[in-house]
């Protein structure tokens, strides 16, 4: 019991050292996508309750205010309004504790992954479980963003635990926390009301296993009462839901269009071959996605109770991606809590067929078994938190620009999306790109240019740009993480963050390539005189060159 408890605690502990790791990274420029659309709201609940603002619900908004509230109160009681805590450092503060709640909620998942599995399978079902949470890529990446996925992730694991519960006990108050839970998770992230299937199906395996008809089981309240609660905690944690109708609708509308379309991003994909092709090795590692394969055909030909249960909300958590156009590797975690539990009991009930082996010899088995599986894991998360913790290429290029480009000046960018530039003064004015003839009787002296394997957000510049730079154009700064010779870091393509989930080593820090340029005068009726010209690769002030 003692050992069992070492255990768990150590895997916490590693877990939460993982996830709180880096969690300040790019501040306070914001370079993770979506934690504006959180903690802007966070920051923005003064007069009301009201998000305006349906793609995500409302729950992990409403905690992080309260988080906010409650820190802006013991640092600055003598402050107006808790806004004035964050003022200082533009909202840089806000993020960073919105990013360490998730961290938290990411850390808390390990113990609940161990209580839901040890309560089906074993103390070594859970620690299994718990071992492949703690260090699986990308719950680990995701737990250390101020969005809402490591929250859900926590309240589903905690409604995977009951709804095994209620298959093998068959309890009123076990159908009730699973209904309330998962209502609670689909107000922080509703892909997660993917667990409602596990209910249902959960609610029909245990009429079945009580020997009772499917008829019978139509008939029975306790389903209808955990679909209440769920319904009614849902409303609860994200009331503006029916409150603002409207704004609901138009959310809806807006997103629908995504996922019957996708967003033209000709490097993305979907369906059946991304998911498996691509999200899962790359997300979770190929060892575990083949774990996680077999431990679903095992909970289905060998099942224990409640497994049926789990298969179907992965099932239903995985037709949801695939049949959408627009979809991101982060939604792979809405079904990782099923998969760990189900991988935790194939591992469990694999070694416990040997008779020959005592418990201990199980136990050092399966120690052995998931430290091969689970190592090139671990060492992409060092990886990640590593490169994570290095100045970003638009932080450096931020800092460039405000030292040597004048306070107002416009700067002329090769593409228009936002994502790989850097994030500078509001005194500065970026302009679409045009030919240089034009720029210069604009005014214009300066021409940014992002590039990276992310081609959809940062194409870097055409091939006609590029040639009329080197022609009219001194290259004055430049920047670029990837190693020369290096393997191609992956990204995922559809997601605009520039830290990625394999060859993590290929790059020296996080961000694009970005290069600027500073327009040559026209041409002088005079040649210069020899020697008269030097260029930032020698050195000359001004210049910059960074790997």
């Amino acid at each position: 019991m003692i050992a069992r408890l070492g255990l768990l605690a150590a895997l916490t502990l590693l877990a939460g050292w993982l996830r709180f790791s880096a969690t300040s990274f790019g501040l306070p420029d914001k370079y993770r996508p979506d934690e504006e659309y959180l903690v802007s709201r966070a920051l923005g609940f003064t007069e009301d309750w009201n998000p305006h603002f349906s793609v995500y619900p409302a729950a992990q908004m409403y905690l992080q205010h309260a988080l906010l509230r409650v820190y802006a109160r013991v640092a600055q009681p003598e402050a107006r309004n808790f806004q004035e805590a964050y003022a200082p450092s533009g909202g840089a503060l806000a993020h960073l504790l919105g990013r360490r709640l998730s961290a938290a909620f990411g850390t808390a998942t390990v113990p609940a992954v161990y209580w839901a599995g040890a309560s089906a399978g074993g103390p070594l079902a859970g620690l299994t479980a718990a071992a492949l949470v703690a260090l699986v890529p990308i719950h680990v990446r995701e737990s250390r963003y101020a969005t809402t996925d490591a929250a859900a992730v926590f309240w589903i694991t905690l409604a995977v635990g009951f709804v095994l519960a209620m298959v093998r006990r068959r309890r009123y108050r076990d159908y009730l926390a699973a209904g309330g839970l998962v209502g609670l998770a689909t107000a922080t992230k509703y892909p997660a009301g993917a667990m409602l299937a596990g209910i249902g199906i959960g609610h029909f395996e245990a009429r079945w296993r009580e020997g009772r008809s499917l008829l019978r089981g139509i008939f029975d309240l306790r389903a209808y009462a955990a679909l209440y609660l769920a319904v009614v905690v849902f409303l609860a944690a994200t009331p503006y839901f029916v409150l603002d109708w409207q704004e609901t609708v138009r959310g809806f509308e807006y997103q629908r269009g995504f996922v019957a379309g996708g967003i033209g991003n000709p490097y993305s994909g979907y369906g059946w071959s991304w998911l498996l092709g691509r999200a899962m090795p790359d997300g979770f590692g190929l060892g575990c996605e083949l774990l996680f394969g077999a431990a679903l055909l095992w909970g289905l030909v060998r099942p224990r109770p409640g497994t049926l249960a789990l298969a179907a909300s992965v099932a239903v958590a995985c037709l949801g991606m695939t049949s959408s156009h627009y979809v991101f590797y982060r939604y792979i975690v809405v079904p990782l809590p099923a998969l760990a539990v189900l991988a935790g009991l194939l591992v469990a009930d694999v070694l416990a067929t040997r008779a020959y082996l005592t418990v201990r010899q199980q136990a050092a088995i399966a120690a052995l078994f998931l430290a091969v599986l689970l190592l090139p894991a671990a060492v992409r998360d060092v990886k990640l938190i590593r490169l994570l913790g290095r100045e970003d290429t638009r932080t450096l290029a931020r800092k460039w620009i405000v030292e040597h480009v004048p306070r107002g000046a416009r700067i002329a960018m090769t593409d228009a999306t936002p994502y790989g530039k850097p994030q500078l003064p509001g005194d500065y004015r970026l302009i679409p790109f045009a030919p240089l003839a034009t720029l210069r009787s604009q005014g214009v002296h300066w021409v940014l240019s992002d590039s990276s394997p992310l081609r959809f957000y940062s194409p870097g510049p055409s091939g006609t740009q590029l040639a009329e730079l080197q022609a009219e154009a001194t290259l004055a700064f430049d920047v670029d993480p990837v190693k020369p010779g290096a393997p191609e870091p992956v990204f995922d393509a559809a997601d605009a963050f520039y830290a990625p989930l394999r060859h993590i080593a290929s790059m020296t820090r996080p961000g694009p390539r970005i290069r600027i340029w500073k327009l040559n005068e026209e041409r002088a009726a005079v040649a210069p005189e020899p020697g008269a010209a030097a260029g930032w690769r020698n050195g000359a002030p001004g210049g910059g060159s960074f790997r």
